[in-house]
C-alpha cells in the first residue's frame, strides 16, 4: 500500500451506472492512481492473526526493488511471522499479489527457507484479501489524518490503524477465498463483487 503524503487523501472517483454495469469492463478505471511523495507500508495476515506491518526505508529517490523486498521484509518480518505461523497452522501459505519486488532475488530465498507460496495474476485484488482491509485504513487515513504533511507522523498513524485491529477481525476474508476463487473463475478472470 502506498499512502501519499501532501496529497488529497479522500479524493474518489463518482460513476453513475445501471446496476447491470456494475462489473462490466466499460465501468472500470484500470488506470494506477497518481504518484507523490508518500511511504509504502507492508502487511501481512493470516487466519486469527495479525502480522507485523512495516514501511520500508528507502533513500530519496530509491524505490522497492526485489533486492530491498528481500533484506526489509521477506528476510525479516515476513520469514518470522510466517515460522511463527507453525505454531497453529500446519503448512503456512505465503499470498503475495505477483509485483515486480516480489520476483528476481526472493525467489530463491523462498526455496531455500521453504515457504510455500500462493501465486496469481498482478493487479487481482479479488485474489488478495488483504486488499479489502485497505478499504477501511484508506478512509480512516483520509477523514483523521487527511491534514498530515509529515511523512514520519503519516507513517505512525498508518501503524496506529494497523495495530489496532483485533487478531480476529479478517477471519471472514480467509474463510471466503473458496467463494473468491469460484467467483474470478465464473467472471473469466474478470471483476467480481468482492
Amino acid at each position: 500500500m502506498s499512502v501519499q503524503v501532501g496529497m488529497e487523501c479522500s479524493s474518489r472517483v463518482q460513476v453513475w451506472r445501471t446496476q447491470d454495469e456494475e462489473l462490466h469492463p466499460d465501468s472500470i478505471d484500470y488506470r494506477k492512481c497518481a504518484t507523490g511523495t508518500g511511504i509504502i507500508f507492508w502487511r501481512a495476515f493470516r487466519w486469527g492473526k495479525m502480522g507485523p506491518g512495516v514501511t520500508f526505508e528507502l533513500d530519496n529517490g530509491k524505490k522497492v526493488n526485489s533486492t530491498v523486498y528481500q533484506d526489509q521484509i521477506l528476510k525479516g518480518p515476513l520469514q518470522e511471522f510466517w515460522e511463527e505461523s507453525f505454531k497453529d497452522v500446519e503448512v503456512p501459505i505465503v499470498m503475495e499479489d505477483n509485483a515486480p519486488p516480489h520476483k528476481k532475488v526472493c525467489i530463491p530465498v523462498r526455496v531455500e527457507l521453504g515457504m510455500k507460496c500462493h501465486q496469481h495474476p498482478p493487479n487481482s485484488p479479488d485474489l488478495n484479501p488483504i486488499e479489502h482491509i485497505w478499504t477501511h485504513i484508506k478512509p480512516a487515513i483520509s477523514k483523521e489524518y487527511a491534514y498530515i504533511t509529515s511523512q514520519k507522523v503519516r507513517k505512525e498513524a498508518v501503524l496506529s490503524i494497523w495495530n489496532d485491529f483485533a487478531d480476529h477481525r479478517w477471519n471472514h476474508l480467509v474463510e471466503r477465498m473458496p467463494e473468491r476463487i469460484q467467483a474470478v473463475i465464473k467472471a473469466k478472470a474478470g471483476s467480481t463483487h468482492f
